[in-house]
C-alpha cells in the first residue's frame, strides 16, 4: 500500500510487514485545530512551598482564582519545559482560549523495522516497550510527534489513503495489530461525562455571583438581619439545587442517547470471523453488516455490496440513502465529504444490506469514538463556539459596570467615615453594606429561577439543555434560518407531465406518461433511479418514486429475476401488463448515483429481449446534461421551454440516453455519452 498513498508519517501496511510507531498514524486535519499552540510546564516543588502558604492567608482568593483560571494557576505553580518532557500542556484553542490538558501515555511494543521508526525515535532495533505520550484535549487525542516536537491530532483512515488502498485493507487486521491499535486509539466510545451532583454544587457556589451572595448572606447574620438574610439563602439555595437537578438530567439524556453496547463480526488473522464487542473496534478493522441491517458504532467505507441506511440521527432527513461499494480506484484519494455515497456514518442504522452470490457485505472502520461524526456532533454540544451576541456583551457590561459603581461606592465610605472618626470595624461594615446594595444579591437567584421555567417549558417540547446559561441569550432570538424548507413543509412531489422531441423541437406536453410509446424517456423515468425495497415497499428519493410510480413500471429484487440477465444486477423492472410491452424487461446493471458536484445521476441498463447492446440513461439538471449531449441532438427550442417552465416555478429535469454494443466487464470505465434528449417535469405539491 506504500505507492497507494502519499509519502507522510503514517504506517505503511501490508500482508507480510507489520510494524509499529507512536506516531505513524498522525495526521492534521482543517475542520478541528489539529495542532494547536501548546506549552509544556513540569511540577515544581519550591514553587508549590511557595504558592500555597501564600494563596491559603488572603482568604483563600488566590486559590479561587486559581480555580476561575487554571492556565495561570500551572504557570504559578510549575516551570516551563519541553513538550517531550512535560507534564501538563497549555492549549490555546481556535477561540483563544487556554485549557489544561494532563499527559497521559500509553505503551507500545518496540517496533522491530527500522525503517518505521528511526525518523520519529531515532535508530532503535528493538528492546522494552516504549512510552508514548499523549493529551486528550476536548475529547480527542493528541500523540506527540518527534520530527515536529508537539502533539498532533490522530486520525483514522480517513485521510492520506487512495480509495484502491482501502480496499487493500479487506483482510483485517491481526490480534497484534489489534491491540496495538487499541492502545493508541483506545476504546471506540462516546462517554459523556456524569459529573455528581455535589460536584456540580461546588462548582456552581464557587461562581463570583454566588461568593458574593455568601458574603452578603454573612454580613446580614452579623448585622441582625435574620429573615431577609434567611429568605435569600432560602431562595439561592432551591435556585441552585433545581437548576443542578435539571443539568445533571439531561446530562444523562445525552449521556444515555449515545451509549450504544452492540456485538459486531469482524475479520482477525486472516479472514477468521470474531465476535466483538463494538467498543473494541478500531480503525483498519473490517465489519461484516449483517442483511438485516444494525447500528453504525462507527464510521465504515463500504467495500463490498450495497446498504440502505437511514441517517435521521445526523441528517434530519426520513428518507433513506443508498450507499454503494467504495469503487477501487488507484489514484483517487479518499475523502468522506466527496466519497459520502460510500461512508456509513455512526450513529446512524443500516436497514438493510444486499450482496450477489451470497457474499457478506464489508466495510473497514474509518473512524471511532469522538472521531466519528456523531461524535463530532457530542463535541458540538459539550463544547459549543463561544458566542458574541449584544445582549450576552450588554450583560456583562452592566455587571462590570456594577462592580466599579459597588467599588467606588466602598472606597468613598472608607474615606469618609474614616475623615469622621469612625469606629474602624464600624467602618468596614458600612462600606461592605454599600456593596450589597449596589450589586443585588438576590440577582443570580432571580436569574436561576426564570432560567430553570425555560428548561422545564423545553422539556416538555423534547429539547435538552445542558448549558443553562445559554438559555437567556437565546430568548433574544427573534429569527431562525432553516436551510432545507421540504424538512417543514412535504417530502413528496408530483410529475406535472413530459415533454418529447419530435425531429429537432421539443413538442407539446404529455400529461400521462402511460400514455408515451416505447421510448427513451419512458426508459429513463423507469430505470434512472436509487429506488429499493425496504420491507416490501418501495422507498427513495420522492422525486424518483412520483417519477417511476407515474410509469405504472414495477421494480423486483434482483435475486428473484436476475437469473434471467445472466448477470450481476441491482434490480429488475418490468411494464405494466397492460401496456402492450409485455417482456420488455430492463435490468439495472450499474447505478451511478446522484451527485450534487456533477448534477446528475446515471444507469447502466440492459434489456431482456436484445442482451448484447448496454443502454446509458442520464437524468439531471438541463444545463449539465445539455452539455453531455451532441449540439447537433440538442432541441432548438431548448432554451425557450426550458425558461417557460422554470418561470412557472416548475423543477425541471431533463433526460438523456445512448446505446452500444459493449460487454459488461468494459463497462465499469465507459463514458457518460449522451445522443438523444428529452424533458421531464416535476412539479412541488406546496
Amino acid at each position: 500500500m506504500a505507492d497507494n498513498k502519499r509519502p507522510s508519517r503514517r504506517r505503511r501496511e501490508s500482508g507480510s510487514r507489520k510494524s509499529s510507531s507512536c506516531a505513524s498514524l498522525l495526521q492534521e486535519d482543517d475542520d478541528v485545530d489539529p495542532s494547536p499552540d501548546q506549552t509544556g510546564y513540569e511540577a515544581s516543588i519550591i514553587k508549590y512551598a511557595i504558592f500555597y502558604p501564600v494563596a491559603v492567608l488572603p482568604l483563600c482568593i488566590p486559590l479561587l482564582a486559581a480555580f476561575w483560571f487554571p492556565a495561570q494557576w500551572i504557570k504559578l505553580t510549575c516551570w516551563c519545559c519541553s513538550l517531550r518532557s512535560a507534564r501538563y500542556v497549555i492549549v490555546k484553542d481556535l477561540d483563544g482560549k487556554l485549557r489544561v490538558e494532563a499527559v497521559q501515555y500509553f505503551e507500545l511494543p518496540m517496533a522491530l523495522d527500522k525503517s518505521e521508526t528511526s525518523s520519529l525515535l531515532g535508530d532503535v532495533t528493538g528492546g522494552p516497550p516504549m512510552k508514548c505520550p499523549y493529551i486528550v484535549h476536548r475529547n480527542l487525542r493528541y500523540l506527540y510527534n518527534e520530527e515536529d516536537e508537539k502533539y498532533i491530532l490522530l486520525r483514522g483512515f480517513d485521510r492520506g489513503y487512495t480509495c484502491a488502498g482501502i480496499h487493500e485493507m479487506s483482510a483485517g487486521l491481526s490480534t497484534d495489530m489489534h491491540n496495538e491499535r487499541l492502545q493508541q486509539y483506545g476504546t471506540n466510545s462516546i462517554d459523556v461525562p456524569m459529573k455528581s451532583i455535589p460536584v456540580l454544587f461546588v462548582e456552581e457556589v464557587l461562581h463570583p455571583f454566588y461568593l458574593m451572595q455568601v458574603m452578603s448572606i454573612t454580613l446580614w447574620l452579623y448585622e441582625i438581619y435574620y429573615i431577609y438574610a434567611v429568605i435569600i439563602f432560602v431562595m439561592s439555595t432551591v435556585s441552585v439545587m433545581t437548576s443542578l437537578i435539571q443539568t445533571r438530567r439531561n446530562m444523562q439524556q445525552l449521556h444515555d442517547m449515545v451509549k450504544q453496547n452492540c456485538t459486531i463480526t469482524v475479520i482477525r488473522d486472516g479472514r477468521e470471523l470474531h465476535d466483538v464487542p463494538g467498543e473494541s473496534l478500531v480503525p483498519g478493522d473490517v465489519m461484516v453488516i449483517p442483511p438485516t441491517g444494525m447500528s453504525m458504532p462507527c464510521d465504515a467505507v463500504l467495500l463490498t455490496g450495497t446498504a440502505i441506511v437511514n441517517e435521521a440521527s445526523l441528517t434530519g432527513e426520513s428518507i433513506p440513502v443508498m450507499k454503494t461499494q467504495l469503487p477501487n480506484i488507484p489514484n483517487e484519494m479518499y475523502h468522506e465529504d466527496k466519497h459520502k455515497r460510500h461512508t456509513l456514518f455512526g450513529g446512524t442504522h443500516v436497514i438493510q444490506t444486499r450482496f450477489y452470490s451470497n457474499s457478506s457485505v464489508l466495510a473497514v472502520v474509518a473512524r471511532t469514538g469522538f472521531s466519528t461524526s456523531r461524535g463530532n456532533m457530542v463535541r458540538s454540544i459539550l463544547f459549543p463556539k463561544p458566542f458574541n451576541f449584544k445582549f450576552y456583551l450588554d450583560a456583562i457590561k452592566f455587571v462590570l459596570l456594577l462592580s466599579v459603581v459597588a467599588l467606588l461606592g466602598f472606597c468613598y465610605t472608607l474615606v469618609i467615615l474614616g475623615v469622621s472618626h469612625y469606629n474602624i470595624h464600624e467602618t468596614i461594615i458600612r462600606a461592605f453594606d454599600v456593596i450589597t446594595i449596589v450589586v443585588p444579591p438576590a440577582l443570580p437567584a432571580a436569574l436561576t429561577v426564570g432560567t430553570v421555567y425555560a428548561l422545564q417549558r423545553l422539556k416538555k417540547q423534547q429539547i435538552y439543555c445542558i448549558s443553562p446559561q445559554r438559555v437567556n441569550v437565546c430568548g433574544k432570538i427573534k429569527l431562525v434560518c432553516f436551510d432545507k424548507t421540504g424538512t417543514l413543509t412535504e417530502e413528496s412531489v408530483k410529475t406535472s407531465g413530459v415533454i418529447m422531441m419530435t425531429g429537432n423541437e421539443l413538442c407539446s406536453e404529455t400529461q400521462d406518461p402511460t400514455s408515451l410509446p416505447p421510448c427513451p424517456i419512458l426508459f429513463t423515468m423507469a430505470t434512472c433511479h436509487s429506488l429499493t425495497r425496504i420491507n416490501g415497499k418501495l422507498r427513495g428519493d420522492p422525486l424518483e418514486l412520483d417519477m417511476f410510480e407515474a410509469t405504472k413500471w414495477t421494480i423486483s429484487e434482483p435475486e428473484n429475476d436476475s437469473t434471467k440477465f445472466d448477470l450481476l444486477v441491482q434490480g429488475i423492472v418490468k411494464p405494466p401488463p397492460t401496456s402492450g410491452l409485455v417482456g420488455m424487461e430492463m435490468g439495472i446493471m450499474k447505478q451511478f448515483p446522484f451527485s450534487s458536484e456533477l448534477q446528475r445521476m446515471c444507469v447502466l441498463v440492459r434489456a431482456l429481449d436484445n442482451p448484447k447492446v448496454l443502454h446509458v440513461y442520464v437524468k439531471g439538471a438541463p444545463e449539465k446534461v445539455k452539455d453531455l449531449c451532441r449540439p447537433e441532438t440538442v432541441p432548438v427550442n431548448f432554451k425557450e421551454v426550458l425558461r417557460s417552465l422554470t418561470q412557472k416555478g416548475l423543477r425541471v429535469l431533463a433526460v438523456a440516453h445512448h446505446s452500444m454494443e459493449l460487454q459488461w466487464h468494459k463497462s465499469e470505465n465507459i463514458d457518460r455519452l449522451a445522443k438523444w434528449m428529452d424533458m421531464l417535469i416535476n412539479s412541488s405539491t406546496t
